[in-house]
């Protein structure tokens, strides 16, 4: 089974080709995404097919840069840059993912309005 830290960098990687199929396939089929500290914003594969098709297609050049990451366990902190981003610079944010069963569970990002 991948490493916790291999599963999210295997996500980030997909994220940046915009490649569907291996974004999801690093998520839980029932994964959620919460703003900090619970707000869940989505929920589903389904739900972040849609979400990630919209953004990829108003974003062709969107890239996650990976500042930093620590692993503790089974949970994975990214300090990570957006560029590429229709709306512009955008500041950075904190991702936390826990992973379980050697996919993404649950991912928070906190943002500096959170």
């Amino acid at each position: 089974m991948r490493s916790p830290e291999a599963i999210v960098q295997a996500q980030v990687e997909a994220y940046n080709r915009q490649d569907m199929a291996a974004f999801l396939d690093s998520f839980h089929a029932d994964a959620e995404f919460i703003r900090w500290p619970h707000e869940v914003l989505f929920k589903g594969h389904d739900a972040f097919r849609q979400r990630y098709d919209e953004l990829w297609a108003r974003a062709p050049q969107l890239r996650a840069e990976i500042n930093q990451r620590i692993v503790v366990g089974r949970f994975v902190t990214d300090l990570e840059q957006l560029v590429g981003h229709p709306d512009g610079a955008r500041a950075p944010l904190q991702v936390l993912y826990e992973t379980e069963g050697g996919r993404i569970r649950r991912f928070w990002v906190i943002q500096a309005d959170s």
